[in-house]
């Protein structure tokens, strides 16, 4: 069925097509919102342009970028925005080095991929707002590279930890538990898959366990894990942080208590997780992925 335009005029922020050539000073980019309808519905269908600036180290050499990003969003609009489906929107995202002249260089990288929102920490980070009783996904991706670090699910925390030395090397565990709209693509479509712990590092990912749960129900009987995750300390509490000196050994444990009785547990051996030593609640498995 055709769409038939009922309004141009809404949040139009930059009407010029998108244009940037290296060597050039100066980019623009698209903006709008159009109002159309759909049968009986209404939809918003919109696209925001951002630029913002980041900076990372690669052999000792800082770089200045550009971040570019496009969302493009399609929004029902309804007497209650509250209870709308998964209206998941696409980011498109470009990388451009600051060069001396000024000017933009040629483009450094580029990917297209599901998401609502984009924001900067030490990488790109895209968030994907989940739908009903789905939390939402934060991939975050490589301010060099694009590429894919690791993808979290939005409400649980990171833990990290340092290793000493010259230099020293820091390091995060980011957590995925289902469900969130990325599922099929972090956990693939085997129904027992219900998590993934991923060790990041220095803008490159150095290990992946996937987590499966023996269970007829497994991914809803997940979304009751529990989001407590850390080291585990003396004292009994979990810390986001620890520190490793090589020349005082010790032996770190990352614990993640899944319930008020059962916990995974992951020594840290050598700077890495040792799975070959985990202990897990009964009916959990890890299998170690590829970086």
């Amino acid at each position: 069925m055709p769409h038939r335009i009922l309004a141009i005029a809404a949040l139009l922020l930059l009407t010029f097509a998108s244009v940037a050539h290296a060597g050039s000073a100066a980019i623009t980019g698209n903006a709008g919102a159009t109002l159309e309808k759909e049968g009986k519905n209404v939809f918003l269908k919109a696209t925001s342009h951002t630029f913002q600036l980041a900076q990372y180290v690669e052999k000792g050499q800082t770089k200045t970028v550009l971040v570019e990003g496009e969302l493009f969003q399609r929004l029902q609009v309804t007497d209650d925005l509250g209870a709308k489906g998964d209206e998941t929107g696409r980011v498109k995202l470009t990388i451009r080095e600051i060069e001396p002249g000024p000017q933009f260089g040629a483009i450094a990288a580029t990917r297209e991929l599901a998401g609502d929102e984009i924001k900067l920490n030490s990488g790109v980070t895209v968030i994907t707002n989940g739908c009903c009783a789905e939390n939402s996904a934060e991939t975050e991706l490589s301010l060099s590279s694009l590429k894919t670090l690791y993808v979290r699910s939005g409400a649980v925390p990171l833990t990290t930890y340092t290793v000493l030395g010259k230099p020293a090397r820091g390091r995060l565990i980011a957590v995925y538990l289902t469900m969130t709209p990325e599922d099929e693509a972090v956990l693939g479509k085997d129904p027992h898959a219900v998590a993934m712990i991923t060790v990041d590092g220095e803008d490159e990912v150095r290990q992946r366990m996937l987590v499966s749960l023996k269970s007829d129900k497994a991914r809803e009987d997940a979304m009751e894990w529990s989001f407590e995750l850390g080291w585990k300390a003396a004292s009994g509490k979990l810390e986001n942080h620890t520190v490793i000196d090589p020349a005082k050994p010790t032996k770190p444990v990352f614990t993640w208590k899944i319930g008020d009785t059962q916990s995974i547990e992951l020594p840290l051996v050598n700077d890495r997780l040792d799975t070959a030593a985990a202990k897990l609640p009964t009916g959990v498995t890890l299998q170690t992925l590829p970086p």
